[in-house]
């Protein structure tokens, strides 16, 4: 067994662990070392050419996880990838880049966490990402881009969300918008590749003498010193077949993800007693909030059947595997244009609770809640249940803040009852698809171990989608107007309101009746892969497991950040908020503040 020593030992490459080694190896007599579980595929084509990401699903560049049998899915249990790469789930994910809202992170800092307000927080957003348009003053690494509207699907779209009275002008990086938009991709503007953390942040650093790269290397461990308390001091690994250790001078930080790192830790003796006990791993710290707190966006699409029209393409031949197709898609990617240069998943909106018209109405939502709803933000809260609650309510009393996140793909797009992409449906109709995401989900599950191993089948993991009362009554709301858009103005004269939908959808005009809506959800929905809350950042008492300066409690030398550090999940896709996070947690490293 050899031993290897650095300052900082960073566990897991992906997209806050890259962000960190960067910015911690830009003091020259820092030293850093990076441990990935995968490959580096940064010249692989299924990275860079922006379409192509859904190729890398369900092969060696992705962890291949599912959920346990979900109750609120009636027993379904939903697969999901994860990144297992450099760059992680930030080198093959859909690449959205969304801004989450002032109140869900001022929610973060009232919680218990000084520091992480909106305002200081939107400064470490914005040390991420250039903007792709004007007037944003930001300069990040992240490279961001809106693609050309090469369709008319766009206009039908913005101009529908303006018929029913939304905005579609706002600014939505300014942490109050609501209405329609057209979401930015982290793609680079000029050379049309993905924008990640693996070429935006590591390439300009790999050269540094003082940064070290590990790949295809595992960590089984984490290392402590127990002789004046717990000191984490370094990491035990798997490389080329030889287990090692890493030692660590200043710090351990776990940035292995969300459903990584609570295993990382439970596996090394950090999680609750009983449970590690029961393992037969050795107990260092006991605390059951390890790997709780599980969050998701249930997620649920519907498609229809669109009329063939000049202007009005979809990505249903592509989806087909449509020889000509692909070829076209190609030569058009040669020249920076077509559906391989762009996520397809652009148009989006970001809504209030539908069908609340009177107080009445907010009152039988409330009513689903489970715990007193506090009156004020000075008011003190006995739990973090009643604090999740009590924010959720403030969404839902405020007109503006949205509860659900629309995305409007031209073509086919939906899930099989096991979570993983579905195929068009058979013949050689085109669609037009609405997917809709519960943006705060009450619903709260957990990661744990079920044996001693690193082995992913070794793991519990139980979302709990749909089980809370009030989830099922917002997206339920929110799934009924997904057809109150598509009956709307310009964009109803493009669809086959009458003609073929989602395989498992009740005819048109079903989901009036609320129970459709709400069996339709239970039966069809599945998570989008924006797992948070693993290791929250709040205090222990109320179900913690870092600080506000991410340490882990307990032990000296030991953080974690990633997306497991979220205590109340994003709005919206999470990936420009896990950059903010990381820039934020360098920011407290470097500085001590």
């Amino acid at each position: 067994m050899t031993s290897t020593i650095f300052d900082y030992v960073v566990v897991g490459g992906g997209l806050a662990g890259l962000v960190l080694a960067t910015r911690l190896s830009e003091d020259s007599e820092t030293n850093v070392l990076v441990i990935e579980a995968g490959e580096d595929q940064s010249s692989d084509p299924r990275v860079n050419i922006p379409g192509m990401w859904p190729s890398l699903i369900r092969t060696e560049s992705a962890w291949d996880f599912k959920t346990v049998p979900q109750e609120g899915l009636k027993g379904r249990d939903i697969g999901f990838p994860v990144g297992r790469l450099l760059g992680g789930s930030s080198a093959l994910n859909g690449l959205a880049f969304s801004a989450t809202s002032k109140a869900n992170i001022d929610a973060w800092e009232r919680l218990g966490n000084p520091g992480w307000g909106w305002e200081s927080f939107l400064r470490s957003m914005k040390k991420a990402y250039t903007p792709a348009s004007e007037g944003i003053e930001a300069t990040g690494p992240i490279q961001l881009s809106v693609p050309e509207a090469d369709t008319e699907w766009q206009s039908a779209w913005m101009k529908t969300l303006d018929t029913l009275g939304f905005s579609t002008s706002s600014d939505p990086f300014d942490g109050e918008f609501s209405g329609a938009l057209v979401v930015p991709d982290s793609i680079h503007p000029l050379t049309k590749q993905r924008s990640y953390a693996g070429n935006a942040y590591l390439e300009p650093a790999r050269s540094r003498p003082n940064l070290t790269i590990w790949t295809k290397t595992e960590a089984d461990k984490i290392i402590f010193n127990k002789s004046n308390g717990v000191v984490a001091t370094g990491v035990q690994v798997v490389k080329d077949g030889e287990t090692k250790v890493v030692e660590a001078r200043k710090e351990v930080i776990v940035t292995a993800g969300t459903i990584n790192s609570p295993r990382l830790l439970e596996l090394s003796g950090i999680g609750d007693a009983k449970l590690l006990q029961s393992l037969g791993i050795d107990v260092v710290i006991d605390n059951p909030n390890v790997g709780e707190n599980l969050q998701n966006h249930p997620l649920c699409t519907l498609s229809f059947q669109v009329r063939d029209e000049p202007g009005f393409d979809t990505i249903d031949k592509l989806a087909r595997q449509d020889g000509n197709a692909i070829a076209a898609a190609m030569e058009a990617y040669a020249n920076k244009k077509g559906p391989f240069s762009r996520s397809g998943s652009n148009l989006a909106a970001q809504l209030p609770t539908p069908g609340l018209e009177t107080t009445e109405d907010v009152s039988k939502l409330r009513a689903q809640l489970q715990t007193e709803v506090l009156n004020s933000h000075n008011e003190p809260f006995k739990s973090f249940t009643q604090f999740h609650e009590s924010f959720v309510n403030s969404i839902l009393a405020s007109p503006k803040e949205a509860t659900g996140c629309y995305v409007a793909i031209p073509g086919f797009a939906g899930s099989n009852g096991d979570g993983w992409m579905a195929p068009p449906p058979p013949g050689q109709e085109n669609y037009f698809t609405v997917a809709v995401l519960l943006a705060h989900p009450l619903s709260r599950g957990s990661v744990h171990l079920t044996r001693s191993s690193r082995d992913s089948s070794a793991l519990s993991i139980d979302p709990k989608y749909l089980t809370h009362p009030l989830d099922v009554e917002i997206m339920a709301r929110h799934l009924q107007f997904v057809e109150k858009i598509a009956t709307t103005e310009p964009l109803a004269s493009h669809l086959k309101l009458d003609g073929k939908r989602s395989p498992s959808a009740p005819p048109a005009g079903s989901f009036a009746d609320l129970n459709v809506a709400k069996d339709y959800l239970h039966k069809t929905a599945v998570g989008a892969h924006h797992f948070t809350g693993t290791c929250s950042m709040m205090p222990k008492e109320l179900g913690g497991v870092v600080d506000a300066q991410l340490r882990v409690y307990g032990c000296r030398n030991l953080r974690v950040c990633d997306a497991s550090i979220i205590p109340i999940t994003p709005r919206t896709n999470p990936q420009a908020t896990v950059y903010a996070v990381a820039e934020h947690a360098a920011q407290i490293i470097r500085t001590g503040s």
